[in-house]
């Protein structure tokens, strides 16, 4: 929300949060409410009661909906189905998440952020891999 509120004291009309952690960012949408934002566009993917394909399949949908001049994308690693604290996602679904996020923003002209968060499997390495994966899919458009 910082990120958001800096962005938009410095131009931007309308910025979109797109939080695919698998956790519902309630604590952002309580910002939201508490402080009457109204420039910000937020989307939660833990909120969502769909199966992660129909979740890949209206991504793209979703994301031109929001009509937002900047793009915050929370790239959670805990939605892979192998996390002990979330999954939803295989590895393939993850990375078509990522890049649908990153394409949409390319063909857009949206600048987009993102952060890693998420994943609590045991053997890092596999965090660290889907991380990496996301990078991947950013550095294909960017």
């Amino acid at each position: 929300m910082v990120a958001a509120a800096l962005a938009h004291r410095r131009g931007a009309t309308r910025v979109g949060i797109l939080d695919c952690d698998y956790h519902y960012g309630d604590g952002t949408d309580n910002i939201i409410e508490i402080l009457k934002i109204d420039y910000v566009d937020h989307l939660s993917s833990g909120i969502l009661t769909c199966s992660s394909q129909e979740f890949l399949d209206s991504l793209p949908g979703r994301l031109e909906k929001m009509k937002v001049d900047l793009l915050i994308y929370q790239a959670g690693a805990d939605a892979h189905i192998d996390d002990p604290l979330g999954g939803w996602m295989t590895t393939q679904q993850m990375r078509e998440r990522d890049r649908a996020v990153f394409e949409h923003c390319r063909k857009a002209g949206v600048p987009v952020v993102w952060n890693l968060a998420g994943g609590y499997q045991k053997d890092i390495q596999l965090v660290l891999d889907l991380h990496h994966m996301t990078m991947e899919e950013c550095l294909r458009f960017f």
